[in-house]
């Protein structure tokens, strides 16, 4: 079932004032007028009254909060009146027995819209991308009827499903071209990149998926159990390694060298960032002028790390709460960092703006840098140093193979990386870790009785070898 959702609401005390009329009333004066509207699909304005749309004036203190929250209100209210429209059976709500007998495809979807708004819109692209395979293959099973098997059946068919919908993506693009072509509209006929198909990552995915989906049926009572929970499905499918790619410390050393000769640009700021901290690109590009502490007396510089870029926006929240951390900064990446902020200081005085503590590090005025921005000026960056290839990724797994090689301890370098747990830290990077086993042996008797190390013809030891 498709669930109502607003629209961006409408703020009432700007159209005011571009007509030049009075501000609506309200109780308090710092909050802001917005209208919500719902647009109602065609087959459920009859459960509306035949309305097409449904609006609501709300006063708000601030977006990311007080209206968010209660555009969430209006949206749950009028789904609320959807829900029990819909799940009629006669002049009742749906009984466990209903629940039960729903198809998986159905309830899955019910599980994606209920969840917009409460995760990342990427999050929520990705679950209706695994919801996908999920209704291609076991979407008509009940519920109550799914078994384990049929679940394995959904996620052996990823590869096949992928190489098929890619493939009619790929003869549609093609058509598309060719009619471009007659119609004399097509000036440039770049090569199709290879057609790629998902493999046991995305196999993965959409097991996890699946269970997460059926978790919630039996949380709900809808079922008994989670078939998607079988040893074998977990030891089949099980959750891909992330690429570990870092750079060697010559080639880091030589990198570095090359970042460092660039002129003074966002190209240099980023890069240097991710090369001495370690951060994630989403998060890099979501830094604001505030979030760098600049050095003083007995303190190095820092950068704190509270947001991350999603879909061009940056979003006051991280991977994790882990993910929320302060992190250092050398004293070469500092002072770049301190002349951009200067330069762009110079800049917005010259456009009549103002540098705030709020506006972003990286980017144009007052807008962050985009991730595909930053991907064109990072590609011609490491073509140009004999780089070409590396991911902004790799930055990141270079600053935890260097400083674990160095001997940081795990749980620092776990901190520094924003992971939820060391061990998951230790799991990625262990090959990493230089061995210490060498003379263990001889530290660990030698501190006891150094002599039966230093010195072995005082205890007798020579005349035992004769």
């Amino acid at each position: 079932m498709q669930l109502l959702h607003c629209d961006k609401p409408y703020n009432l005390d700007e159209a005011a004032a571009r007509r030049g009329t009075p501000r609506r009333k309200r109780k308090d004066s710092r909050t802001t007028a917005y209208e919500l509207t719902i647009r109602i699909p065609e087959e459920h304005r009859r459960h509306f009254g035949g309305k097409k749309k449904l609006t609501r004036v709300v006063f708000a203190l601030n977006k990311k909060i007080d209206l968010k929250g209660q555009v969430r209100a209006f949206e749950e209210e009028k789904n609320a009146v959807l829900d029990l429209a819909l799940e009629a059976r006669g002049g009742g709500s749906l009984d466990a027995a209903a629940w039960a007998a729903m198809p998986f495809g159905e309830y899955a979807e019910r599980y994606v819209e209920r969840r917009v708004g409460v995760i990342s819109p990427a999050s929520t692209a990705n679950e209706r991308r695994y919801l996908k395979y999920a209704k291609a293959t076991i979407g008509s099973i009940p519920l109550k009827e799914l078994v384990a098997e049929d679940v394995e059946r959904c996620v052996l068919a990823v590869p096949r499903l992928s190489e098929e919908w890619a493939l009619e993506k790929r003869r549609r693009e093609e058509e598309n071209r060719e009619r471009l072509r007659q119609e004399g509209r097509l000036k440039r006929r770049a090569p199709f990149s290879p057609v790629r198909v998902a493999g046991p990552a995305m196999q993965s995915k959409v097991l996890k998926f699946v269970r997460e989906v059926l978790n919630d049926a039996v949380d709900r009572e809808h079922v008994g159990r989670n078939v998607a929970k079988k040893r074998f499905l977990s030891k089949g499918f099980r959750k891909g390694r992330p690429l570990i790619d870092p750079l060697m410390e010559d080639e880091a050393e030589a990198f570095l060298e090359e970042a460092s000769s660039l002129p003074l640009d966002m190209t240099k700021v980023a890069v240097l960032i991710l090369f001495s901290t370690g951060m994630r690109p989403e998060e890099m590009l979501a830094q604001r002028v505030g979030t760098f502490v600049p050095a003083e007396e007995g303190e190095d510089a820092q950068m704190r790390i509270v947001a991350a870029l999603r879909a061009g926006r940056i979003e006051n929240y991280t991977k994790s709460d882990s993910s929320m951390r302060t992190v250092p900064l050398d004293r070469y990446t500092a002072s770049v960092v301190e002349a951009w902020i200067e330069e762009k200081r110079r800049a917005l005085d010259e456009m009549g703006l103002v540098l705030r503590s709020s506006t972003p590090l990286l980017g144009e005025t007052g807008n962050p840098w985009s991730y595909n921005s930053f991907k064109k000026r990072w590609n011609a960056f490491v073509r140009k140093a004999g780089f070409a290839g590396t991911r902004p990724y790799a930055l990141r797994h270079t600053f935890a193979t260097i400083n674990l090689a160095r001997g940081e301890n795990i749980k620092t370098v776990s901190a520094l990386l924003g992971h939820a747990d060391a061990s998951y830290t230790l799991d990625l990077y262990v090959g990493f870790i230089p061995a210490t086993t060498r003379g263990l042996a001889d530290r660990y008797v030698g501190r006891l009785v150094p002599g039966l190390v230093n010195g072995r013809e005082k205890h007798g030891l020579e005349e035992d070898f004769r």
